[in-house]
């Protein structure tokens, strides 16, 4: 099952420098992702030393997942693999998005850092 919704709101912030949250938001649904940019010891070990993503409530979340994304001026898909379908309880999110150029910009740089390898920009 692939979710699919229009958003209320784009959000990228890395302003306090330690983490950076990127967040499709409506009323009912949202997709965040998360970023540390250092990663202790602590979080090596633990598995948590990449991204978080969760959707629509903490217990659809969990670290890694991710096998595609395809970055659109309007919308946003994201392709998850197996880790990603168990943590978020789908196989996949379409978000449709309306913002602003200058927060686009942010959005398709700051997805740069994080999903290099496996990110698609159209």
């Amino acid at each position: 099952m692939i979710l699919h919704f229009e958003t209320d709101a784009v959000e990228v912030d890395d302003e306090d420098g330690d983490v950076l949250i990127i967040g499709f938001y409506t009323e009912d649904n949202y997709l965040m992702i998360q970023t540390a940019y250092q990663f202790d010891e602590q979080d090596v070990k633990l598995g948590m030393d990449t991204y978080h993503i969760e959707r629509d409530d903490q217990s659809y979340g969990g670290y890694g997942g991710v096998a595609k994304i395809i970055l659109q001026r309007a919308h946003i898909e994201v392709a998850l693999d197996e880790v990603g379908k168990k943590n978020l309880q789908c196989d996949g999110l379409k978000i449709d998005f309306d913002t602003d150029e200058e927060t686009y910009q942010q959005l398709e740089e700051k997805l740069k850092e994080i999903f290099l390898n496996v990110l698609q920009i159209k």
